[in-house]
């Protein structure tokens, strides 16, 4: 298998079949595979002896409408994690505080204040890694809202209610009054025209 590269269209070659008989003329046929995301193109060159297909794959690592509406909701569950985490090791710093406390006026050593501090650095931590998730979450979800803010109708209201408010959809059949079926055809409708947007600006 060879990689070859033309104007800046990364091109997969594959060869079957002997490649020590003498070229000829080959004959072309185009192919989609169903099993292919995407506008990619396969070609197959045929002369009887080998065949070599070339697939345009320059659009293969671009996201898919759904993949890039998605991304907000992500990071906003990592971001939940990360808090959640937070609040597991702030009960464990205020359960060494109680205990502290419970033993003022107590001759100990400086064991306890050495796993005092260590608590909380570890605090600090949970801590700064939940407000920097929580800022990615945020200005993803603005990213998002600009796809999305412009496209009109139940379209729109349903993106909105799915990708920012991250709604289930049984909870979005009710706010927009439509049935499960009726809900999801317009939401394929409304992928289409963010995929199209997409498109236009190169994303």
């Amino acid at each position: 298998m060879a990689r070859q590269d033309t104007a800046g269209l990364s091109v997969e070659v594959r060869i079957y079949g002997p490649t020590n008989q003498r070229r000829s003329q080959y004959a072309v046929r185009h192919e989609r595979d169903r099993k292919q995301q995407g506008p990619y193109k396969t070609i197959h060159l045929l002369d009887g002896s080998r065949s070599i297909s070339l697939t345009d794959k320059s659009n293969k690592n671009k996201m898919t409408a759904k993949e890039f509406l998605r991304q907000y909701e992500e990071l906003n569950r990592r971001a939940r994690r990360y808090q959640q985490e937070y609040r597991i090791e702030l009960e464990k710093v205020d359960a060494i505080g109680s205990t502290l406390s419970h033993d003022a006026g107590m001759p100990h050593g400086s064991g306890v204040s050495r796993k005092t501090e260590d608590k909380a650095i570890r605090l600090a931590d949970k801590a700064a890694k939940w407000k920097a998730a929580e800022i990615d979450a945020l200005q993803k979800r603005q990213e998002v809202f600009e796809v999305i803010h412009d496209i009109e109708g139940v379209e729109g209201d349903i993106l909105y209610e799915r990708y920012i408010n991250l709604r289930r959809w049984e909870d979005i059949c009710v706010v927009i009054h439509m049935s499960w079926r009726q809900t999801h055809r317009l939401h394929r409708k409304a992928l289409e025209d963010v995929s199209r947007k997409m498109a236009l600006n190169g994303t």
